[in-house]
């Protein structure tokens, strides 16, 4: 089996919630931006592949991510045996020694593939999963302290046992007692600054609420002060998750060099890029005693599908709930069939052979700006 073609697809989806987000202000105007790809070998057999952009929460826009796959990676694919995952990653880093997030939807179609090519299951060729659903993690964006209250009971009553609170400055200590007086604390709180913080106001911010028992802070200071994280994580006992500073697999070293890392937050297309990448990491974090989540910024369904797949097979390796949003939560439409089932604060694991998920065509025909055809 030989990779003959790539079609590759800028997909732009419109937005139907509002969130706000510290540093960043509201997430709420115009499209959602992503990149769809397929890959085709000579045996008739395809894959699909994923990657959400989300500027300026990642460093790889819609536009860079077509052009490296389109120039640098996807010509050196073409002719390669899709089983052949080293030999593909070595070339990968080699005409491209960064930009994870460009190579992850081609290493996700690659496990389609050769999900495709032997009749199972995704998650089957990462070790097998004795789970069907897995619980996720709601997501409330930032907002005074009565919608928060309202949102999260919400959440509570449709089923979710697990919250990310969004937080900043003025906005954190009061939420989060607000919300604990809300739902109680028999639901898991965690809380997100997307980087609003210097060191020693997330200091004494954390340790206000480590009161009401959150079970993990997310990216308090700066992306870049890596020092910074270390500082704070030293500082306070609830563990710090780096997101923003966790681009490449050296971000993860150095974060651990340095401290930072409580939690090792993993996605599909970052740090590393892709299902591949995403096991490295799990595999050594584990030996680290490091604990791991699965989390997403905004996903359409070929990505959450691969999610999916890599909780299923390895849950008992990730020791915090997921945070999956994509349809239903952030956007109102999806471009795959079938539309993967979230319900009760749970999300179902596809079923059928590879991701268990084909493009909807008359979805990408509304939704895809082009199709860009590398080929042999």
């Amino acid at each position: 089996m030989k990779i003959d073609r790539i079609d590759l697809m800028p997909v732009s989806v419109p937005r139907t919630k509002v969130i706000s987000l510290a540093t960043y202000g509201q997430l709420s105007a115009g499209n959602f931006e992503f990149v769809i790809v397929k890959v085709h070998t000579d045996e008739g057999v395809h894959g699909l592949g994923e990657v959400p952009p989300l500027p300026p929460l990642s460093p790889e826009s819609q536009q860079v991510v077509v052009t490296i796959i389109r120039d640098w990676l996807a010509p050196k694919l073409l002719g390669e045996d899709p089983f052949n995952l080293e030999r593909i990653w070595e070339k990968m880093d080699f005409v491209a020694p960064t930009y994870p997030m460009s190579k992850a939807p081609l290493d996700i179609a690659l496990y389609d593939i050769m999900g495709k090519s032997l009749g199972v299951p995704v998650h089957r060729l990462l070790g097998g999963s004795d789970r069907k659903r897995f619980p996720n993690v709601g997501l409330i964006g930032i907002g005074s302290t009565e919608q928060v209250t309202a949102d999260s009971v919400g959440m509570v009553e449709e089923g979710y046992g697990g919250l990310r609170l969004k937080i900043r400055p003025k906005k954190d200590v009061g939420n989060v007692e607000a919300l604990r007086d809300g739902v109680g604390y028999g639901v898991n709180l965690r809380v997100d600054c997307n980087q609003a913080y210097s060191p020693h106001g997330a200091i004494r911010a954390i340790k206000a609420m480590e009161r009401y028992e959150i079970e993990l802070v997310e990216q308090p200071t700066a992306w870049w002060d890596f020092k910074a994280l270390g500082d704070v994580a030293r500082a306070v006992d609830t563990p710090i998750m780096p997101h923003e500073s966790v681009f490449l697999m050296s971000d993860v070293k150095s974060l651990i060099d340095l401290g930072a890392m409580g939690v090792l937050g993993l996605k599909m297309y970052r740090p590393g890029g892709g299902i591949t990448s995403a096991r490295r990491l799990l595999d050594m974090a584990k030996v680290m005693g490091i604990p791991c989540l699965l989390h997403d910024d905004v996903e359409l369904g070929v990505s959450l599908a691969a999610a999916a797949h890599f909780i299923a097979a390895r849950h008992r390796d990730l020791k915090f709930d997921a945070e999956l949003s994509g349809y239903g939560d952030m956007i109102g439409d999806d471009v795959v069939t079938p539309i993967l089932k979230k319900e009760k604060g749970h999300f179902e694991v596809p079923q059928g052979p590879g991701l268990g998920v084909e493009l909807d065509e008359e979805k990408m025909k509304k939704y895809a700006r082009e199709t860009i055809t590398i080929q042999m």
